[in-house]
């Protein structure tokens, strides 16, 4: 079967964001053992997939035998940008029709797997709580490090609210200027009345001026005022 190719992002910016919610995580790794993560958007439209996509690629990066789930079965393959040359995954799975082996794909970012979301299906809160999906959930941690789930919006379905009560933590993802007050309210109160362990929200689609401002000196060791610095250590 020919390797899926993941997006490896190459802005040092981007990185740079990355490494902060990746540090974040290693360190809750080492502190409790988490491995198993559900990342979902406060509403539709939030990013939560492209920070899904960069967190498995981040730690796969680091070493760590990494999982990435597609656990959007409600929206159809062609919508998708890492689905239009699958077929199966996780709802055939979960519907019998193939072992959870066949569905894990190999790409071509070392340590990265990927489970895509499969058929389509209407109503998938069942199949989520189904002791299929349990015995995957425990049949993934025992063969990887970190498994991420991309899971629908909290306030669109009722996925995430389900999968959040399985897993060791759950991150939501806003987008700067369009998720709501409201939004965001509403959403960690549904994932706090679960009893869902949720560890914070990471802030998406922030402009260059808005990144500045939270993290002014991100490129520090990239500056003039580094430069200079050992420049005049050496002398």
């Amino acid at each position: 079967m020919k390797k899926l190719d993941i997006y490896r992002n190459d802005n040092y910016v981007l990185n740079d964001a990355f490494d902060q919610a990746v540090m974040n995580i290693h360190i809750l790794k080492k502190r409790h053992g988490y491995k198993s993560f559900v990342i979902t958007g406060c509403e539709t439209g939030d990013g939560s997939t492209t920070v899904a996509i960069n967190l498995a690629a981040a730690f796969a990066s680091a070493g760590y035998r990494t999982v990435l789930i597609d656990g959007d079965m409600r929206k159809k393959n062609r919508y998708k940008r890492l689905n239009e040359n699958t077929s199966e995954g996780l709802s055939d799975y979960l519907m019998d029709r193939v072992p959870l082996d066949a569905i894990i794909t190999e790409t071509t970012t070392e340590n990265l797997s990927y489970i895509p979301c499969g058929e389509l299906i209407d109503n998938p809160v069942r199949l989520l709580c189904s002791s299929k999906m349990n015995d995957a959930r425990l049949e993934l941690e025992g063969t990887f490090d970190f498994i991420i789930y991309d899971m629908p919006a909290v306030n669109a379905a009722m996925d995430a609210k389900v999968m959040s009560v399985s897993v060791d933590a759950t991150i939501l993802v806003s987008a700067i200027n369009d998720t709501s007050k409201k939004g965001l309210y509403a959403a960690a109160n549904i994932l706090t009345e679960a009893n869902a362990n949720l560890i914070g929200t990471i802030v998406n689609k922030m402009d260059m001026e808005q990144y500045v401002a939270y993290r002014e000196d991100y490129d520090y060791f990239r500056n003039e005022r580094y430069v200079r610095k050992n420049k005049n250590k050496a002398k």
